[in-house]
């Protein structure tokens, strides 16, 4: 079941990545505030990105999930907590020492600080936490340590879904996950988890949907009826995302002021129903490989950990232009793509020294050409 290659996956990562990257690179031109802002913004592309926002992360932490499951099917928890440990608290550690601080520099620059150089900035990074009015942030890299949390907090559900025990239970799941409409008992912990176990719903602190979305990826992915369904299903799915999402719009948008728990409604329905389909069409017309999603799965890790220094590197120049929005937009999406795949292919992959820094395994120089993942493993993030 989970020894043939999942390469939908591959291919949803890689896309959902890259969309991560273009949502960050159009940040500084649409209507809220970010590290880096432009004079003139858009509404239009604001009310893009807003619907962007509502999905890009859940996408990722539900296929975060199915990796889990790949990654847990050949490894002890020992094993499987070592490699989360390797493989996200070392770039973690790297990248808000070495890459986030940048970003911080360059976003007090733009507000009007003072500093002699970014060596003289950098001891101020520690001056307390950003949300304390101090510097010290993880900026984007806030994911992988959430990540991390999550995967220790599922684990022991995970772990007894993969025992023999737990296996009954999962085939019993996937029985009633399988059937028409079935899969939209998911929606039940999701709505549960975003009107009463969220309380807070700011960045950096612990998101219980985003655990569920987690879960929610490790069960679809656990058996083959599943995701079967849920392509099966998928033209239904898109058309429910239309409606939902619709729906969610209007109720945010309308004069009326809804709760909480009317707001989720339509907008748990729409999200989840998108995010289904877009399991169900990568599994109907993307399970198959080729040097480009090889080369950029191993890859799509170490893009994340490197893109929004270098995007705000450049929105920090670019802004300051007497241009064009859409030009300013073209520019800073474009140079960050660029830069970061200079930097990945020339500075990060072709040194093992490195390459643990982003959360790569160390390659034989012989396989560097291009390096295709194991059966069955996908990246753990």
């Amino acid at each position: 079941m989970q020894k043939c290659r999942r390469h939908e996956l591959d291919w949803l990562r890689v896309m959902a990545f890259f969309l991560l990257i273009l949502f960050h690179s159009g940040m500084p031109y649409v209507t809220h505030d970010w590290h880096i802002n432009n004079s003139e913004t858009s509404i239009a592309l604001t009310w893009l990105w807003d619907f962007f926002h509502n999905w890009r992360m859940p996408l990722l932490f539900m296929i975060s999930g199915c990796g889990i499951w790949f990654a847990l099917g050949k490894r002890s928890a020992a094993q499987f907590l070592k490699e989360r440990s390797t493989r996200l608290l070392i770039p973690l550690v790297f990248g808000v020492f070495i890459i986030v601080p940048p970003q911080v520099y360059l976003q007090r620059l733009a507000e009007g600080q003072n500093f002699d150089s970014y060596i003289a900035f950098y001891p101020h990074f520690f001056d307390g936490h950003i949300f304390a009015g101090g510097n010290f942030t993880p900026n984007h890299l806030w994911f992988i340590y959430s990540l991390f949390f999550y995967s220790l907090a599922a684990l022991p559900l995970m772990l007894f879904l993969k025992s023999e025990r737990g296996a009954q239970s999962m085939d019993k799941i996937a029985s009633v996950l399988s059937k028409r409409w079935g899969i939209y008992l998911t929606m039940i912990p999701l709505y549960i988890s975003l009107v009463w176990l969220n309380p807070y719903g700011k960045e950096y602190v612990f998101e219980f949907h985003h655990l569920v979305l987690v879960i929610i990826g490790f069960v679809i992915v656990s058996r083959d009826s599943i995701i079967q369904s849920i392509e099966l299903q998928r033209k239904k799915f898109l058309l429910i995302a239309i409606i939902g999402i619709t729906l969610a719009i209007y109720v945010h948008y309308s004069p009326i002021v809804f709760s909480r728990r009317v707001y989720y409604l339509p907008n748990v329905i729409g999200y989840l129903s998108l995010l289904f389909a877009i399991f169900g069409y990568g599994r109907r017309y993307l399970n198959f490989s080729n040097t480009f999603i090889k080369y950029c799965n191993e890859g799509v890790y170490a893009f994340y950990i490197l893109h929004q220094t270098i995007t705000v590197i450049l929105a920090y120049h670019i802004v300051q232009m007497d241009l064009n929005l859409w030009i300013k937009l073209l520019m800073t999406t474009a140079g960050t793509a660029v830069f970061t795949l200079i930097i990945y292919h020339f500075g990060v992959r072709p040194f093992n020294l490195i390459r643990p820094l982003f959360g790569l395994k160390k390659a034989h120089k012989k396989t560097l050409e291009f390096q295709p993942a194991t059966a069955g493993r996908i990246s753990p993030v």
